[in-house]
C-alpha cells in the first residue's frame, strides 16, 4: 500500500433506460470498484424508497475506506472482504426487515485493492490494466445467447421484420415456454427443429456442467432444467459446476472458487474497471470513456438484435423516448491511475 495512490481519471455510468441504472461506482483512498446489480434482483423498496444492492455494497466500501476505519479493514484479504460485504448486506436487510431468502438481492462486482495491489472479480465484470484484460464471462449466458440467436434468425428467415422482433420478447417466451413455439412459428418442421435445438443445446450444456448421461436420464434433468434461465439457479455460487459455475454477492454466501483474484505488477499504471454492459473488445480499443460510449452505440445500431457481432441475452433498447441512442445494458466504468511515490518525488 505504501507508495501507491489511486487517482480517478474518468468515470461513466449510463443506464439502459434513462431513469434506471442498477450499477454503482466507487473510488476511494484504498479501493476502487464497479458494482453491477443483477437486473431482476437488484432493487428493493423500503418506506416508499427504492434501494439498490449496488448502493448497499458501495456504502459498505465507504465504511471500511473512511479515514477513521481501523487499518485491518483496509487490508482485508479477498476472502474476508467477501464475507464482510455479504454480512453488511445481510445486516442492512435485517434493519429494513427485508427477507433475503424469499426475496433475494444479487450483484456482481470488480474491485481494485490498493493494499494488495490486486483486482478482484465476482461474477462477470471485467478489467483492463496497462493493456491486459481480465474477464470472467458467464458460460450460461453464452448458451442462452446461442439459443436466442438461432430463434431470432429463424424468425427473420420466416418473414418477421427486425422492428417487430426488436419491440417484442417472443424469442424469450419460446425459450422459457417451448409450448408457445407453434404460436410464433406456424411451419411445423421449423417449430420442431427449434424445439429439438433447445433440447440438444441443454443436453450438451448439462454434460459440460459435469452431469453424466445416466444422471441426465435417471434424474430427468432435461425436464428439471429445460432452459438456461432455470439451470442458472443451479450454477449460481456452485463450486461443483465446473466452468459454468459463477458467483454473486447475495447477503448470504459467495463461492470464492468461481471468483478471480489477480496480482498486478508493482509498477502498474492504469486500470479500467467495468460492468459487463460493454463488450470487452470495445473497452480494449477505447482510449477514453467517450470512445467507449460511442463504440457501444455504433455496435447497438449495427446489431440491435444482438445476434451477430454482439451475440447476447437481450437486444438493444432505446434509452429514453427523447433519445435515439440504443443501449444493450447498464454500463458503468471507471479509469484510475496508480501514482507511485517516486513519481511524485520526481515531480517535486
Amino acid at each position: 500500500m505504501r507508495g501507491r495512490k489511486i487517482r480517478l481519471i474518468e468515470s461513466t455510468s449510463i443506464g439502459k433506460k434513462a431513469e434506471q441504472n442498477d450499477d454503482d461506482i466507487y473510488v476511494g483512498e484504498n479501493f476502487a470498484a464497479v458494482i453491477d446489480g443483477v437486473s431482476s434482483k437488484s432493487t428493493i423498496e423500503a418506506d416508499g424508497k427504492k434501494i439498490k444492492i449496488a448502493e448497499i455494497i458501495t456504502e459498505a466500501l465507504r465504511k471500511i475506506d473512511r479515514p477513521t476505519a481501523p487499518v485491518y479493514a483496509k487490508t482485508l484479504e479477498f476472502s474476508e472482504f467477501v464475507k464482510y460485504i455479504n454480512m453488511y448486506i445481510s445486516k442492512y436487510c435485517q434493519m429494513i426487515q427485508h427477507d433475503l431468502n424469499n426475496n433475494p438481492l444479487e450483484a456482481t462486482g470488480v474491485f481494485y485493492s490498493k493494499y494488495h495491489n490486486q483486482i478482484w472479480l465476482v461474477g462477470d465484470c471485467r478489467a483492463i490494466y496497462d493493456g491486459n484484460e481480465i474477464t470472467n464471462d458467464l458460460k450460461i449466458d453464452e448458451v442462452y445467447a446461442e439459443i436466442r440467436a438461432e430463434i431470432v434468425k429463424t424468425l427473420l428467415r420466416l418473414g418477421y421484420k427486425q422492428e417487430e422482433l426488436f419491440s417484442s420478447s417472443m424469442e424469450k417466451k419460446m425459450i422459457v415456454e417451448p409450448e408457445l413455439i407453434p404460436q410464433y412459428i406456424q411451419n411445423e418442421s421449423e417449430a420442431e427443429r427449434i424445439r429439438q435445438y433447445i433440447q440438444d443445446t441443454m443436453h450438451r450444456t448439462l454434460r459440460e456442467c459435469g452431469f453424466s448421461e445416466e444422471d441426465i436420464s435417471s434424474q430427468s434433468l432435461l425436464e428439471k432444467y429445460p432452459n438456461p434461465k432455470i439451470l442458472q439457479q443451479y450454477l449460481k455460487n456452485n463450486p461443483n459446476a465446473g466452468e459454468y459455475g459463477y458467483s454473486v454477492f447475495n447477503g448470504i454466501s459467495t463461492e470464492l472458487r468461481n471468483c478471480i483474484v489477480k496480482d498486478l505488477p508493482s509498477n502498474v499504471k492504469r486500470i479500467t474497471l467495468s460492468s459487463d454492459g460493454v463488450p470487452i473488445n470495445i473497452l480494449r480499443k477505447s482510449k477514453n470513456m467517450g470512445q467507449t460510449i460511442r463504440g457501444v452505440r455504433r455496435l447497438a445500431k449495427k446489431d440491435p438484435l444482438s445476434i451477430n457481432e454482439n451475440r447476447g441475452v437481450k437486444n438493444a433498447m432505446l434509452q429514453s423516448r427523447r433519445s435515439s441512442h440504443l443501449a444493450f445494458d447498464d454500463f458503468s466504468s471507471i479509469c484510475i491511475e496508480i501514482e507511485h511515490e517516486h513519481e511524485r518525488d520526481e515531480e517535486r
